[in-house]
């Protein structure tokens, strides 16, 4: 038989999961902005579990990532839009228009170049409702981060090396160019950034301002049109 123990860690892990499934189907909740109920979304339900001596290491660790990786996606779905507001202009920045570079992030330069750097042809008006700050728009080559973003799909980042767990982040891995990851881990001397598709390992760089160009703040699906 069970005991109150365990009686009491059944509630626990029951209530996180029927919270989750429950904010799953409202990805417009302010909840979902909220790093510390995200934490304690994906850390309470993986504690009760443990308590409860009944699913093992590994499988915890998947659930965990998944709805960690679920949650994420909800987060950015709110900011998506079909198509990106793009200016064509040439080379030369618009006058008078608040716009940003567009640049491929497959082909970007990694050494002596930063991304808004590089040369373009085409340019993002900003949504009004962005506010100010110093942003670059980055086209996304690759299904690593699907189901939120495909190739083709075009990311807003805001510049900054600020770098907080279970955000999407773009960076600079020293040998292997620019990524767009979920940062997993943040540890001292290190950065540990995961897929959401499953089956991808993880992606490690230093802990080097230098090497994050930002955040990502809003993703535009050309694969939802």
């Amino acid at each position: 038989m069970m005991d109150e123990r365990d009686d009491a860690t059944d509630a626990e892990l029951s209530f996180a999961e029927e919270l989750g499934r429950t904010l799953t189907r409202d990805p417009g909740h302010p909840a979902w902005e909220d790093a510390r109920f995200l934490d304690w979304l994906a850390g309470d339900a993986r504690e009760a579990a443990r308590r409860a001596w009944r699913i093992a290491p590994e499988t915890l660790r998947l659930r965990g990532e998944t709805m960690m990786a679920r949650a994420q996606a909800r987060r950015l779905r709110v900011a998506q839009g079909g198509t990106p507001p793009l200016v064509k202009g040439g080379a030369a920045r618009p006058p008078a228009r608040r716009v940003v570079p567009v640049v491929e992030l497959g082909i970007a330069a990694g050494v002596g170049r930063e991304l808004w750097d590089e040369p373009t042809d085409a340019w993002l008006e900003l949504p009004n409702d962005v506010p100010t700050g110093k942003y670059v728009a980055l086209r996304i080559v690759g299904d690593s981060m699907a189901p939120l973003m495909h190739t083709g799909d075009t990311v807003l980042v805001r510049r900054g090396a600020d770098v907080r767990r279970d955000t999407v982040i773009v960076a600079r891995h020293p040998d292997d160019g620019y990524v767009c990851k979920r940062v997993s881990r943040v540890r001292r001397d290190s950065i540990e950034l995961a897929s959401l598709a499953p089956g991808r390992p993880p992606v490690v760089i230093p802990r080097d301002a230098r090497l994050v160009v930002g955040t990502v703040m809003l993703v535009w699906c050309s694969h939802r049109q």
